[in-house]
């Protein structure tokens, strides 16, 4: 019984979206993004039911007015006539507004002129209706009063459940609706208004659609962004280090595969290769322990990503304590700086040396090769010469940095 509600509860989880966060399926942040998605969506939706209602209303006014050689208002009233010019203006107004919407870049912008956009469609057929209301009236269909009663009703309900409230649908629940729909009929039964009933139906399904669509779009975004996650989550276990989230071996082979052919075909490549290594990081882990020595290691990498805030770092962690940096650099007078900044940013960490380290502080050593204009690239050739240069600075007392085979930062 109970795997019999759950399941039914996953089915009809479109009607209540609220319940993709509460369940941790999808964190706020997603729930916007895919809100953003489903605004851009709506957009094209709302163009296109617009320039539908304005195309229709267009050919019921030409219609009319070729029956009544274009004296619409003697036979169809003033009403009828209004109600036809506002849903016209409504509908273009929309069109105006909706095509600017869905193809500005600015996310903010788009979404201000959607949310006008839903508001002048939402007037423009409200006031069609409310107009027919009282056309409807003046040709003898309904009494004045029982307009009157009924078009308070229909404002009431198109102000308390209009579409831009139920497009943020995420807080709403469908029983509102039946509640809503439930009022409405003994309202409109408490004053017998047996001739203008639909108006009052149409009040509560425009919405009702608005937020069927709605939910049915965000369920479905919401899916296929679970996928997208879901994607993102298995390439980030392939390509980064779980630890300290650093990219892996095997996206370094992928990195160089990439863009090996790229720097050897551009002009004034100076591509910088940068290795360190934590000095006596053995010493850490038999003093802190293993948990102790994974703080360190996620620490320094956290440290490094400060010293270097690029969205695109690349930055490698290639072996157990050792660390690849690559810079493509403008200024190759500048590859001595950042060997010392990535070094510097380590001894800003005020990390606690283990017993036994020359230093009271955790430091690195570092190497670095620069290369220019580079022709038949060999990473395992470079390598071994960072490498070289690496050990070096190790052999030379440590927490210092070797560049092109020269000592600096002593």
């Amino acid at each position: 019984m109970a795997k019999r509600k759950s399941k039914l509860k996953e089915q009809m989880a479109f009607l209540y979206p609220l319940s993709l966060i509460k369940e941790k399926r999808l964190s706020k942040k997603d729930v916007k993004r895919i809100k953003n998605n489903i605004s851009a969506n709506m957009a094209i939706v709302r163009l296109g039911t617009s320039v539908l209602l304005y195309l229709f209303t267009l050919a019921m006014m030409l219609a009319m007015g070729i029956e009544t050689g274009w004296n619409q208002v003697d036979k169809y009233g003033l009403e009828s006539v209004a109600a036809q010019i506002v849903s016209m203006f409504g509908t273009l107004s929309t069109i105006i507004i909706s095509i600017p919407s869905i193809f500005t870049k600015n996310n903010k912008v788009s979404a201000v002129l959607n949310r006008i956009a839903g508001y002048t469609l939402f007037v423009g057929i409200a006031g069609q209706m409310l107009l027919g209301i009282y056309a409807d009236a003046a040709q003898g269909f309904t009494t004045q009063a029982t307009s009157l009663s009924a078009s308070i009703i229909f404002i009431a309900l198109l102000m308390l459940i209009q579409p831009s409230f139920w497009f943020d649908a995420l807080f709403l629940d469908i029983s509102t609706t039946a509640a809503v729909m439930f009022i409405t009929f003994y309202c409109s039964s408490l004053f017998g208004m047996k001739g203008v009933q639909y108006y009052l139906a149409i009040a509560i399904a425009y919405p009702l659609c608005c937020y069927l669509v709605v939910t049915l779009m965000f369920y479905a975004e919401g899916q296929h962004y679970k996928e997208v996650l879901e994607n993102e989550r298995l390439t980030n276990k392939a390509y980064y280090d779980s630890l300290t989230q650093c990219k892996n071996r095997h996206a370094l082979t992928s990195y160089l595969k990439e863009n090996t052919k790229r720097w050897e075909h551009k002009e004034n490549v100076n591509l910088l290769i940068i290795m360190f290594d934590i000095d006596n990081f053995k010493l850490y882990n038999d003093q802190f322990s293993h948990l102790g020595g994974d703080y360190c290691l996620k620490s320094i990498a956290e440290a490094v990503r400060r010293a270097f805030p690029s969205p695109s770092l690349d930055f490698f962690r290639y072996g157990g304590e050792e660390f690849l940096l690559f810079f493509e650099l403008n200024d190759p007078n500048d590859a001595p700086k950042y060997l010392e900044q990535t070094r510097e940013a380590i001894k800003g960490l005020m990390l606690e040396a283990p017993k036994g380290a020359p230093k009271e502080m955790v430091t690195i050593s570092v190497g670095g090769l620069l290369l220019k204009n580079i022709h038949g690239f060999s990473f395992e050739q470079e390598l071994r010469l960072v490498d070289s240069y690496l050990y070096t600075a190790k052999a030379n007392g440590k927490d210092i940095s070797c560049f092109n085979g020269d000592l600096i930062g002593r």
